[in-house]
């Protein structure tokens, strides 16, 4: 059944901060590209809203497995982002 998308937030052992949505990471949910769509915005507008906009770092793209990984080093931070991404999905009703 499908649900409102909604990310979560947690903190690595390594101590840096990450947010995606894990409601379903056997289907679509947790895929790098979902939140790029639900913004309307192309994969290097996506990136640079993270960086320049959030403050993401540690970026790293892995093709053969269409991986885009990414985190936060304070959860500030990675909280504005959940609220941010969260708030546009609510609004556009973003199901998944």
């Amino acid at each position: 059944m499908a649900r409102l998308y909604k990310a979560s937030e947690w903190q690595s052992p390594t101590g840096r901060w990450h947010v995606n949505c894990v409601d379903d990471l056997a289907g679509i949910s947790g895929l790098w590209w979902v939140p790029c769509r639900i913004l309307d915005l192309p994969p290097a507008d996506f990136i640079l809203l993270l960086k320049n906009e959030f403050n993401a770092s540690n970026f790293s793209y892995y093709e053969e497995n269409d991986v885009l990984l990414y985190s936060w080093e304070h959860y500030n931070d990675a909280h504005r982002w959940l609220l941010y991404i969260n708030k546009i999905a609510r609004q556009k009703h973003i199901m998944i």
